[in-house]
């Protein structure tokens, strides 16, 4: 349900209400009508029966008032409660963002409008009842109070007018200082050993210094304007009075009428001036209710309810964008996994592995592409079967507040005890929980440190399973353990796998790498390499992609296939010719200068610099003395008309190698060369469009 349709629901209850609000405004007349048959009927005639009488009636109406603005108020705190709860149920079903803070603060805003400003809305069609009985004790204070509401208006634009401008630039000024508040209570103690969070504190009082001058200004406007509506309202009670003695003299008005037209007065004068400034303050409540909309719009769309996942994955061109015309963090991955596989992502720092595994688990989906659990969008699975189905464990495991059991059980209102012990034996904690004073009932709120930075990864890991999920997500899960802690999260991904879980995880180090059955190399967001563990093992040295290939007959085949492998993208068919041309030429030229054996190992190097350039490095733990012929070939390939029927056939391949390179460089050292070559792609256009 839209957020609009549950405050729409509320119109159903407005004709009670109104009545409600009937009572409660009826019984204002009740001081006005008194005063005037004790002025002008009780005390002309010195009658006390009719007083006492008069009194009577007169508590009696206000006893009848007094209890229904009680069920009237306790309705609207149940109207509140009700459209809090259902606001709120719908926000945290239909999205799935990190932070309802705002969200939160919407609905709260609601929830004090119907509480607080809803019963001055019910009086509102109520206001010509008031102006009737003004009109009818004399027009002229029907034309007093018409006038009082015109220096209403006028005050109240220009208050908005004047001190508008000031509380956005306040707002906008503070904006940095609540920010970096909320960065000190992130960062906590930390802070304080590199003066981050003094230097934040600082960032925040510089916000305060710098709001101060708008927020004044703000201040001594509405200050001003207050003020002023408070003269207006003390004048038109003067004004009301001195009207009616008038009227009483020139013989228009009785003395009780002059009184009850007084009160009458203010109680509309009030009742409008309240209306009035509701009508300023709709903006931020409306604007409230569209935020709403647009957060819940974002996650609305209509959820698939899957009993049963079989693990099979499915990533199509998933990208993310970073923005501001930066390369994207992830750039068109596409794979597929079979039920109960398992999969490592590698690479380096920023390249894009904890993005693709929120994409992947649905934590954060990609914008562009799909990822299918069988053949179901991720993005259109519904809560319960995200739940049921999908495990995720982060770089740094948070625990909440709770008792171990909680935290394990994912706080579940009807945890299950014996998958509490199962997961934890999986995740192999058990042992370590049942050595605690209080075994799973340890409570964490009472001792935070009870647990290391490790223990608690584990603990994490442990809640990630308690479902059995079909799925399993792990952004580098060994990143904060110790050899054993890694050997017994490594028993346990073994033991996941023999159950059939589909494991995917990033991982620095090599600890749990060897248990996938595939692994996926990042570079810059893109798929560098994809394969079997053992073939991926090998080509990897320090982040890159390495091969070492015999000098033999075969190898120059082996080497362009391997090459060609780097190439994922539709459209890097010229920069692969490009690439692999250089390579085989490298290996032309190093083969012929030096002795040809299989027992002779040269070993090739291939790294993306970026999406059109990328370099290729042969190295060998031979000397290479070979700078004249590099210098005789450099000065043939910069003429302006080339003789290359002057080079002999290895010299011939490194023209070639030069030509194709926008950089190259040969170092030679004591049993050491190497050769390294830039190529860029000689049509980035096409590499862009792909």
């Amino acid at each position: 349900m839209r957020p609009s349709e549950t405050i729409g629901k509320l119109r159903s209850l407005a004709a009670p209400l109104v009545m409600f609000s009937f009572v409660t405004n009826l019984s204002v007349l009740v001081s006005p009508l008194f005063m005037m048959h004790v002025l002008d009927r009780v005390i002309p005639s010195n009658n006390i029966n009719t007083l006492i009488l008069l009194i009577l009636l007169a508590l009696l109406a206000l006893a009848a008032t007094a209890l229904v603005e009680f069920f009237r108020d306790q309705a609207l705190g149940h109207i509140s409660a009700w459209v809090e709860k259902n606001l709120a149920q719908n926000l945290f079903r239909q999205t799935s963002q990190k932070s309802f803070a705002e969200p939160l603060r919407d609905i709260a805003s609601w929830r004090d409008f119907l509480t607080g400003n809803a019963s001055s809305v019910l009086d509102i069609p109520w206001i010509p009842l008031f102006l009737v009985a003004l009109f009818l004790i004399h027009p002229a204070f029907l034309g007093l109070v018409l006038g009082v509401v015109v220096l209403f208006l006028g005050l109240g634009w220009l208050s908005d007018q004047t001190s508008e401008k000031s509380a956005q630039a306040e707002t906008a000024t503070r904006k940095g200082g609540i920010a970096a508040l909320a960065n000190l209570e992130t960062i906590g103690p930390s802070g304080s050993l590199m003066s981050v969070s003094e230097n934040l504190q600082e960032q925040y009082l510089s916000s305060l210094n710098h709001a101060a001058p708008h927020a004044n200004k703000a201040r001594k406007m509405q200050n001003l304007f207050g003020s002023l509506n408070r003269l207006v309202r003390a004048t038109m009670q003067i004004g009301s009075l001195s009207l009616g003695a008038y009227l009483v003299t020139i013989g228009q008005l009785s003395a009780g009428g002059m009184i009850g037209a007084s009160i009458l007065l203010g109680k509309a004068a009030g009742i409008i001036e309240g209306t009035l400034r509701l009508i300023r303050q709709r903006k931020p409540l409306l604007e409230s209710l569209q935020r709403l909309e647009e957060t819940v719009a974002e996650g609305g769309q209509v959820r698939t309810e899957i009993a049963d996942l079989s693990g099979a994955i499915k990533a199509v061109e998933i990208t993310f964008p970073k923005g501001g015309g930066l390369a994207p963090r992830i750039d068109r991955i596409s794979f597929a996994m079979k039920p109960g596989e398992c999969i490592a992502i590698m690479g380096d720092s920023g390249s894009g592995k904890s993005t693709l595994i929120e994409a992947l688990s649905g934590i954060a989906p990609a914008p562009i592409g799909n990822c299918f659990l069988d053949e179901t969008d991720i993005r259109t699975l519904d809560k319960e079967t995200q739940s049921a189905a999908i495990g995720y464990v982060p770089q740094a495991g948070h625990i909440f507040p709770g008792t171990i059991a909680q935290n394990i059980a994912r706080f579940s209102s009807v945890p299950d005890d014996a998958k509490v012990l199962a997961a934890a034996r999986k995740a192999g904690i058990h042992g370590l929980i049942s050595a605690l004073p209080e075994a799973y009932e340890s409570d964490l709120s009472k001792f935070p440190y009870l647990l290391s930075a490790g223990q608690k990864q584990r603990l994490a890991f442990a809640r990630a399973i308690y479902s059995e999920p079909k799925y399993l997500f792990m952004d580098e899960p060994n990143a904060l353990l110790d050899h054993q802690g890694e050997r017994q999260m490594a028993d346990a991904i073994y033991r996941l796998k023999a159950a059939g879980t589909t494991i995917v995880m990033s991982a620095h180090r090599l600890g749990i790498v060897n248990l996938a059955d595939r692994i996926i190399i990042l570079e810059n967001g893109r798929i560098a390499d994809i394969g079997p563990r053992a073939e991926i093992m090998s080509r990897v040295a320090n982040g890159h992609r390495r091969i070492r290939v015999p000098v033999s007959g075969g190898a120059i085949q082996d080497l362009t296939d391997w090459v060609n492998r780097q190439f994922v993208r539709d459209g890097d068919d010229t920069f692969k010719l490009q690439a692999s041309t250089v390579a085989s030429e490298l290996y032309q030229f190093a083969r012929k200068n030096g002795p040809i054996s299989p027992d002779r190992l040269l070993s090739f190097e291939f790294k993306f610099i970026d999406d059109i350039t990328c370099a290729i490095t042969l190295s060998e733990q031979r000397e290479s003395p070979v700078e004249a012929k590099i210098h005789k070939v450099k000065k043939i390939v910069e003429m302006s008309a080339p003789d290359y029927e002057k080079l002999r056939g290895d010299e011939q391949s490194l023209a070639t190698v030069m030509k194709l390179a926008s950089v190259f460089e040969h170092r030679c050292e004591e049993d050491f060369s190497a050769f390294h070559a830039r190529i860029t792609h000689t049509n980035p256009q096409e590499a862009r469009a792909s």
